[in-house]
């Protein structure tokens, strides 16, 4: 009888401890949705229950010698199935005036949400809106940022045709004007249309072209991005590329690198 006993209480602690592994190894793995590095954002959203990281380097160089340096990066999770949660900002800045002194500091600070609300749409269109808040994070006195917030409203469509993906944004911006120049806030339009291509299994090339429209304190931006992405993992994609302005008021050439990580699950992945 005592034999039995133990068999039994062994059997027990093996259940405790292979049964919940036996849960996870059902779950899907994680995969990433990169919006990084490009202008544009794709318009499904992050795996749900997923918080996914983008994180990255980019220098710029303007036309008149200025200097900028920031660590762009995006936190993204999934609360349901078709709506993510969105942090970002521009991290930490080093800005080098042609003709100022040089300044440090944290940039402006991103909050938003976005709502796939149509998927395989007509033509096979995925389709989003997104709403972005700016929040005033970066000193103003030092000129690494206006002072004021903004609001973004955002219409993103994206298709997929065989080894190519197509995003393209639509986006509306309410940008708060300082009060040295009379307060209030001005409109400022911009589109984007990006192009990826898949070359293997794990190599992808993107290219892309946005617009920024001019205001009474900005001048109009045009400019095409060039970027190449490795796929270390379904989780984990590495990315590379430059930026090259056309418009006079855009920036002469920015080199970037970074990548965008599936970090962990903040919930159990719903039943299927």
């Amino acid at each position: 009888m005592r034999g039995r006993s133990d068999e039994r209480r062994w059997l027990a602690i093996a259940l405790v401890f292979l049964f919940p592994a036996a849960l996870c190894a059902e779950e899907p793995p994680i995969q990433v949705n990169p919006n990084r590095p490009t202008f544009a954002t794709p318009a499904l959203t992050t795996q749900v229950g997923v918080a996914e990281l983008e994180i990255g380097f980019q220098r710029s160089a303007s036309r008149d010698e200025e200097r900028l340096s920031f660590t762009p990066f995006l936190l993204k999770v999934g609360l349901l199935k078709n709506l993510e949660l969105r942090g970002g900002g521009n991290g930490f800045l080093w800005q080098a005036p042609a003709a100022a002194p040089a300044a440090s500091g944290l940039g402006d600070t991103t909050l938003g949400a976005q709502w796939c609300y149509l998927r395989n749409g007509p033509l096979g269109v995925d389709q989003a809106v997104q709403l972005t808040l700016k929040l005033p994070t970066a000193s103003s006195a030092k000129g690494l940022g206006s002072g004021e917030p903004d609001e973004t409203l955002m219409i993103l469509l994206s298709r997929d045709l065989g080894p190519f993906h197509a995003d393209a944004n639509l986006l509306a911006t309410r940008l708060g004007r300082p009060a040295a120049d009379g307060g209030g806030s001005v409109f400022q339009p911009a589109a984007t249309l990006s192009v990826s291509r898949t070359l293997d299994e794990q190599w992808s090339l993107t290219a892309e072209v946005y617009w920024i429209g001019a205001t009474s304190e900005n001048p109009l931006i045009l400019s095409n991005l060039w970027a190449l992405a490795f796929k270390v993992s379904p989780r984990l994609v590495l990315d590379a590329g430059l930026d090259a302005g056309i418009s006079h008021g855009a920036q002469k050439l920015s080199l970037f690198a970074g990548l965008t990580v599936g970090m962990f699950r903040v919930r159990p992945p719903p039943a299927q």
